[in-house]
């Protein structure tokens, strides 16, 4: 379990905020006034939990949203902000939350910021805007609107999005083909990197058009960083089994599309690496209706969120960025009621578990295991996943296993390679059913639990509940 595969990104375990639903208001933002506890208008509770998360990276305004988002709408004094209308999902967009109060909430939550700008009906030259406001230290126009607004250094911010999901005519300003596509790729990019070289920059790709991400990365790939895909999994009526077997199928698609997108840059002659950000993922239910988008997740869930996860580790060389959708009451990880109740769910725990527990280097692992054949994954699926990492110092070794299995404990046996555990902590989570999870009348149904695990010889043998998820943390 010693040989390396290569450096884990922390930004795998990023997070995802978007002005939909109370994913904003309500849930990260409730105001200065609001009855429910805040600290300058962050919900208290919200905020801490997401801390607790550890996130590394947080996306924003969207989304969909971002396809008609005028950031200078969401900054200078709050009073003076317009109301407008959200074109994107139809809705009243109150400018209360915008730039200033997403920085300094990334800030409060320990997450570095990535930001999408407008390339729906946006321009080129809005967005390099932005870029001066958010980068730039000089004495020009925005950067001095920056400090008037009470920021005097810059924010710094590194990884910006050339739009979301420009191939769905359900977006502000589509293209209507990938060639479309990279002509305004390189248009934004150009004017943003004028302002500020030093930026990292994600273009739109698609999960399933080949031919869109061959244009796009022809046209424009020697301007950005990454490939965006998109993924989202819709359980209705879908076994158990299927389900958590999904993550095999998403990492040999995310493996295919940067494959294509290694074979077009060679082709075209773009010397640098692209790389994918896999940033919007998640279930989604029948019940997730616009606008509000609510769903309340269950253990089922939580193994089919661990196993990407696991799957994102072993990714860690092509797919370094991920962003899960949403944090909060849209397709949620932590549902915040307007009562000033809340909910963690299972999903939720993967995450605290994972940012919790995670080592610098991904390492090989190998599982002997029993199999299942599943159609959704294209062959057999293993009941045990796991997958693990190491310190700097390789003095800690993290393991990351999910037992598939419904009904079934399974007992396993860790052998170390290179190292000699003396003690380690076991997490976990599982409930009594794969459909158990929590809600506002049972908020701690579901929670994770941690005993002492014992080294024999050098050899771990561990007792896996089914359907459980279990994050175990060894030192030498």
């Amino acid at each position: 379990m010693t040989t390396p595969i290569g450096t884990l990104d922390k930004r795998c375990y990023g997070q995802f905020i978007e002005h939909l639903g109370e994913c904003i208001y309500g849930g990260v933002w409730v105001g200065r006034d609001s009855k429910i506890p805040n600290i300058n208008g962050y919900r208290l509770d919200v905020l801490k939990a997401i801390k607790d998360l550890n996130p590394p990276l947080v996306r924003w305004p969207g989304g969909n949203f971002a396809s008609g988002y005028h950031w200078e709408d969401g900054i200078g004094p709050v009073d003076h902000r317009p109301r407008r209308f959200d074109m994107a999902w139809r809705a009243e967009e109150p400018n209360l939350f915008g730039t200033d109060e997403f920085i300094e909430w990334c800030k409060l939550i320990g997450a570095e910021p990535f930001i999408v700008v407008n390339a729906g009906n946006g321009t080129p030259e809005e967005a390099a805007r932005w870029v001066e406001y958010c980068n730039l230290n000089w004495s020009t126009y925005y950067a001095s609107l920056r400090r008037k607004y009470g920021h005097e250094e810059p924010f710094n911010v590194r990884l910006w999005g050339i739009g979301n999901e420009l191939y769905g005519e359900w977006q502000v300003g589509f293209c209507k083909d990938g060639a479309e596509c990279a002509r305004r790729t390189s248009e934004f990019a150009n004017e943003m990197r004028k302002v500020d070289p030093n930026i990292e920059l994600v273009a739109v790709g698609h999960e399933t058009d080949p031919e869109w991400n061959i244009e796009v990365v022809k046209g424009a790939g020697k301007y950005f960083n990454y490939l965006s895909v998109h993924y989202y999994v819709y359980p209705k009526d879908k076994p158990y089994k299927e389900l958590v077997a999904i993550p095999i199928y998403i990492g040999q698609m995310l493996r295919n599309v940067y494959g294509l997108v290694e074979d077009t840059r060679r082709k075209y002659g773009i010397k640098h690496e692209i790389k994918i950000a896999f940033d919007e993922w998640n279930v989604w239910y029948p019940e997730a209706r616009e606008p509000m988008l609510t769903q309340i997740t269950s253990v089922k869930d939580a193994v089919l969120t661990a196993g990407i996860l696991n799957m994102l580790q072993r990714l860690c060389n092509i797919v370094p960025i991920s962003n899960f959708a949403q944090t909060v009451n849209v397709l949620p990880l932590i549902i915040a009621a307007s009562d000033g109740s809340m909910v963690l769910t299972p999903q939720y725990f993967v995450f605290k578990m994972y940012g919790n527990n995670k080592g610098d280097i991904v390492l090989r692992t190998l599982v002997d295991t029993d199999y299942y054949m599943s159609t959704d994954a294209g062959g057999y699926v293993p009941y045990l996943d796991a997958s693990a990492t190491v310190s700097k110092d390789g003095e800690t070794v993290y393991l990351y296993v999910l037992n598939r299995s419904e009904d079934d404990e399974v007992e396993l046996q860790v052998d170390f390679k290179g190292f000699t555990p003396k003690s380690g902590i076991q997490q976990f989570f599982a409930g009594e059913s794969v459909e158990d999870r929590n809600a506002l009348e049972e908020p701690e149904r579901i929670k994770i639990e941690q005993t002492q695990v014992k080294a024999i010889d050098g050899k771990v043998n561990i007792i896996l509940k089914p359907h459980s998820v279990n994050v175990m943390k060894f030192h030498c």
